[in-house]
């Protein structure tokens, strides 16, 4: 399982295999955090199964699903709630981290200058050049107030 961190609270990964929760919480992590839709790919572990190992294994369960590319307003509100008030740290996975990724940078873009986030992800393979009008506008939405 290859783990990248983006910040001191939250970490990625690709989509774990419910095995690999034990990693994750003898790793110290706290909360997961999925942002893959339920039936996504036949290759899928059952949701349900790994909220229910992740929860026996004392860690905290959310989910914010979403499709590739698709984020919502509201998606950004609720990964931005979850980052801020779950108990850290965080591990987030999707299909290939992606999602998580651009959610998070997303979800910061009111905290911390675009191009911080651009750099943090590309430490970690993840390109948001192609997000960065998207971040500007989150941003510059924060400095209005909308």
């Amino acid at each position: 399982m290859d783990i990248k961190s983006l910040d001191n609270r939250l970490s990625v990964t690709a989509q774990p295999r419910l095995d690999e929760l034990e990693q994750l919480a003898d790793q110290g992590f706290c909360t997961v955090l999925s942002n893959r839709p339920r039936g996504e790919s036949e290759d899928q572990p059952d949701p349900d199964a790994l909220k229910d190992k992740a929860e026996s294994l004392g860690m905290v369960w959310h989910q914010v699903p979403v499709r590739p590319g698709e984020y919502s307003q509201t998606d950004i509100e609720a990964f931005d709630h979850i980052l801020n008030n779950a108990q850290g740290p965080i591990i987030g996975f999707c299909r290939s981290g992606k999602r998580v990724t651009d959610l998070w940078a997303l979800s910061q873009a009111a905290y911390r200058p675009v191009q911080e986030l651009i750099e943090a992800a590309g430490a970690i393979g993840h390109d948001l050049e192609p997000l960065r009008e998207r971040l500007e506008r989150q941003a510059s939405q924060a400095i209005r107030g909308n």
